[in-house]
């Protein structure tokens, strides 16, 4: 399995997720159970932030790709952060 295609199942497990977080969110609301709500609404917004990480990653693959195909040889390295 390629790396393009494992973030494009990632994308779709996430995309599920949200799908999801979305009715039980609405579930929750209608039944006054507010509280719970809110909760959810935050790893409803970490789901988004990851689906958002993954779609750069997947555009980042996908030009990798092209350039491949192409020809010129590319590749993605990883990024290191090294905190002062």
């Amino acid at each position: 399995m390629d790396a393009l295609e494992k973030l494009n199942q990632q994308i779709s497990r996430e995309i599920t997720c949200v799908d999801d977080l979305t009715t039980e969110i609405r579930m929750l609301t209608r039944k006054g159970q507010i509280n719970i709500a809110k909760q959810l609404e935050q790893d409803l917004h970490n789901s988004l932030i990851q689906l958002e990480t993954l779609h750069r990653q997947k555009g980042l693959w996908a030009t990798v790709e092209a350039l491949n195909k192409d020809g010129i040889l590319a590749k993605v390295v990883n990024k290191v952060v090294e905190m002062a």
